[in-house]
């Protein structure tokens, strides 16, 4: 396993990281657990979390694992959003909870998570607010290092790092999207903090389509191994987080970080030109958009358009694709259609890639009419 500084911090962290997003909850807390030790012990060190990945139950999966593991020998990163904590006795608390969920005395790395604006930003630092919970954390031993988790753009990201409020930074970056997230990447190893990087394979998109991405690897590997290889091997990226399931998921991306080799000039221009400009505006399947309040299922909808947006497909062709959804696929299930949206933009507020979505759900609508 390759591992290197975390910001300044003095903490050497694995190049793979061990993202608690996506176990497999038909399994058992034990069993999942048993997997946060396998990785453990092929040298993953690293491990990310937040309360609500997995219905509720990543945390306690995670606390389960650390039972049985040397705390010395690990690093542990969590989150609270500004959004859900009205102050810093709440984000204090909230902290001290998740301590004893976790069977653990202090988190390495707490995130203020899932800064989409700067108005989250602000929210987040303000007098008597989270931060100022995360401090008296910090300063009472229960958190060691503060850092921001960010869905915003390059520019933006950059002025949250210049507050030098933080310590290090996770961004949603990988092989498709990272002319739009570099930028971000930059800035905070300019600043010296930690960059840990998350969705590396886009939410599953990249393995579930590696006929249509053969494009993006080199001879000898497939299109997956080339996503994490691009991460791990970039020497401004700390942690490549990765949201495992099976072992052979842990196996994939070890194997990867031992023989990472970086992408040459000749490689970035190839994808570059291989990838249109409207592969950028993918959905990750974040789920963050899921606030509709017709109870359309937007990320359902952004899942379907991926098709449009990478692989350049036809009218007709997508139109014909969406009618398999709509009798066998993702949108089988009777409920509210994209006909339904009132454009009232609160998905879209949400959206970590800051889609369109009203005006997709408009072509939706239209399709299906048409239909």
């Amino acid at each position: 396993m390759k591992y290197s500084e975390y910001g300044r911090t003095g903490k050497l962290v694995s190049a793979v990281g061990f993202g608690g997003m996506r176990f497999d909850m038909e399994k058992s807390l034990a069993e999942n657990a048993g997997l946060v030790k396998y990785a453990f012990d092929k040298g993953i060190n690293y491990f990310d979390t937040a309360p609500d990945y997995c219905d509720g139950r990543s945390e306690r999966i995670f606390g389960l694992a650390f039972k049985n593991m040397p705390r010395e020998k690990f690093f542990v990163s969590d989150k609270l959003m500004p959004t859900l904590v009205n102050d810093a006795q709440e984000a204090y608390d909230k902290v001290r909870s998740v301590l004893d969920l976790m069977n653990i005395e202090y988190i390495d790395f707490f995130h203020v998570w899932c800064l989409r604006k700067m108005e989250h930003f602000e929210m987040a630092v303000r007098r008597g607010a989270l931060y100022d919970g995360l401090l008296r954390c910090k300063e009472e031993g229960l958190i060691k290092h503060i850092a921001f988790s960010s869905h915003q753009k390059g520019n933006e990201v950059e002025k949250v790092i210049e507050s030098g409020k933080f310590e290090g930074v996770l961004l949603g970056i990988n092989i498709l999207n990272f002319p739009y997230r570099r930028p971000g990447v930059l800035a905070a190893r300019r600043h010296g903090l930690g960059v840990v990087a998350m969705n590396p394979l886009a939410g599953g998109l990249i393995p579930q389509n590696e006929n249509n991405l053969l494009f993006l690897c080199s001879p000898g590997e497939t299109p997956t191994e080339a996503a994490l290889r691009f991460l791990i091997a970039d020497e401004n990226i700390t942690v490549v987080l990765n949201g495992f399931t099976t072992r052979e998921h842990v196996d994939t991306a070890c194997r990867v970080a031992e023989n990472a080799a970086p992408m040459t000039a000749a490689d970035l221009e190839r994808i570059l030109r291989s990838l249109s400009e409207n592969s950028l505006e993918i959905c990750t399947s974040c789920g963050y958009c899921e606030v509709c309040p017709k109870g359309i299922p937007i990320s359902k909808y952004m899942q379907i358009y991926n098709d449009k947006v990478l692989f350049n497909v036809s009218e007709a062709d997508f139109a014909e694709r969406l009618g398999f959804h709509y009798n066998w696929g993702l949108l089988a299930e009777d409920q509210p259609g994209a006909e339904n949206c009132i454009a009232c933009g609160k998905c879209e507020d949400r959206c970590t890639q800051h889609l369109p979505i009203a005006e997709r759900m408009k072509e939706f609508a239209r399709l299906k009419k048409e239909k």
